[in-house]
């Protein structure tokens, strides 16, 4: 499959409707998933009513990572959702990974931050399993960042990573909002397109 997500962690909301497809209600929630270094992600699931009732306390979810363009006042963005396949109260060795197969939609964007550390913003264009594609930006990070800099637009690549969010604010007309971005934060990275040799990067 192109596109696998395991997440483990402490439930933060109570599901709420989202939107209704092909018959089903679907509900949103979101989830804690802690780093080793004590940092919690917030990480919004999309997932079936019949669910609901799981959603309490600690819980492992299974799933795809999805890409839905939402509108706001000023312009559209891109939030980043875990489309919920299964739930159960398991906690994996990892609480975190998500295994991605797609194609570069874009030129990488690299450089270095102040401090001189490597940094790579990619986004992938993954396929759906039935039809549509989500579009998942990511971020790699020192020598993978470098390797990625030398990618083409059109690479088929395969990434293992972990789902991240960061908080920042936005300036909307004279008031200050504070929003939240999502992205792949990438721990491998294997090129799959013919025309490199295969290779893999890891952080």
């Amino acid at each position: 499959m192109d596109n696998t997500a395991l997440l483990s962690g402490q439930v933060l909301s109570i599901p709420v409707f989202s939107h209704r497809i092909h018959g089903a209600n679907l509900y949103e929630c979101a989830i804690g998933v802690k780093r080793l270094s004590g940092v919690v992600d917030r990480i919004v699931l999309l997932l079936p009513e019949a669910f609901i009732p799981q959603m309490v306390g600690q819980v492992t979810v299974r799933g795809q990572l999805r890409g839905y363009t939402r509108q706001d006042e000023d312009k559209r963005h891109l939030l980043l959702m875990v489309l919920v396949r299964a739930v159960d109260q398991e906690t994996p060795e990892d609480n975190n990974v998500i295994q991605l197969r797609g194609e570069l939609v874009r030129e990488v964007y690299y450089r270095k931050t102040p401090l001189g550390r490597e940094i790579a913003d990619l986004m992938l264009k993954v396929p759906r399993l039935y039809s549509g594609v989500d579009y998942i930006p990511c971020v790699v990070w020192g020598r993978c960042a470098r390797f990625c800099s030398h990618l083409n637009k059109g690479v088929r690549l395969s990434v293992t990573g972990r789902m991240q969010s960061r908080e920042y604010v936005k300036q909307v007309g004279e008031a200050e909002e504070k929003r939240t971005a999502y992205e792949l934060s990438i721990g491998k990275l294997t090129v799959l397109d013919e025309s490199h040799d295969e290779r893999a990067e890891t952080l």
